[in-house]
């Protein structure tokens, strides 16, 4: 460090001994976390970092900070799992590979005085790649966001009330969507749809964005903290499903006469709508 500059590294190593596993395009409840097993190995990740920091005037933080991630050992389901018998070992489903991860962060933040907060953006790259998935090629992770933004600020009223409100956007989750599909003559007179398989997570979701507002009242005992999660209520995407259009279809005519076939088509699929949330903090 000089003056109102600094200069920080890092390298750290950890291990998992657990993993999740999830076949959404977001992180839920019924996600699954199980533990190593068999001749499965410890997940661990090493990761360097490096970042600049300056404050002028000590009015203002401004941070560059960069770094990279490699993860070993980590797990996902193998491509078309889901036809192994039901009978097969769990850990038969499952493939092993590696990842990387890498980005860069701007922030400005503003840390004293009755108003605070900050403005961050980060540009980012997650990849992953296993020897039974995409063809043992690589392929972008389910949370490869591309761009992050995050505003937040914090005014404090006096002793008794402070109000809070943060903005996060970023660029969407990705998921694998099929291009093309057609219908299998060998399983007539059924007509099940075939659907072309594609690269692993070859679509990315809507931009993502919400405000969320909160305000927290100071007691002698605690504090209260009445909340809005996404106050303006955007409906953001958070997956992708295949349907069957209901006013979409195709005549065509055969020797037994006309067939209509009704259009493949995808429907978003948006959820969490604005909350109002209240709690009470008791400190002792």
């Amino acid at each position: 460090a000089t003056g109102n500059v600094a200069i920080k590294a890092a390298y750290s190593r950890t291990a998992q001994y657990v993993h999740q596993l999830s076949s959404s395009a977001i992180a839920l409840p019924t996600d699954q976390w199980v533990p190593i097993a068999g001749n499965q190995k410890t997940q661990t990740a090493d990761k360097t970092a490096l970042g600049i920091y300056w404050k002028p005037l000590n009015l203002l933080t401004v941070s560059v900070e960069g770094y990279l991630k490699w993860l070993h050992n980590i797990l996902d389901y193998k491509d078309e799992y889901y036809l192994l018998p039901a009978d097969a070992r769990w850990d038969e489903k499952l493939a092993e590979g590696k990842g990387f991860a890498k980005g860069i962060d701007f922030k400005v933040s503003k840390e004293f005085g009755n108003l605070t907060g900050h403005v961050a953006y980060s540009l980012l790259w997650a990849d992953r790649q296993f020897a039974n998935r995409n063809g043992g090629r690589k392929y972008p992770a389910r949370f490869d966001n591309r761009h992050k933004i995050n505003v937040m600020l914090c005014w404090k009223f006096n002793d008794r009330w402070e109000a809070a409100a943060s903005w996060t956007g970023m660029s969407g989750n990705r998921i694998t969507l099929p291009v093309q599909m057609w219908q299998d003559p060998g399983l007539a007179p059924w007509h099940y749809d075939m659907t072309l398989k594609t690269e692993v997570n070859n679509y990315r979701l809507p931009f993502y964005h919400r405000l969320d507002i909160s305000f927290t009242r100071h007691t002698s005992r605690g504090y209260w903290t009445f909340g809005l999660y996404n106050a303006y209520c955007h409906m953001n995407v958070i997956g992708v499903r295949l349907d069957y259009s209901d006013h979409d279809y195709d005549i065509i005519q055969t020797p037994n006469g006309q067939q209509t076939t009704i259009k493949p088509v995808f429907q978003k699929i948006k959820l969490l709508p604005t909350i109002p949330s209240v709690s009470y903090t008791w400190l002792f």
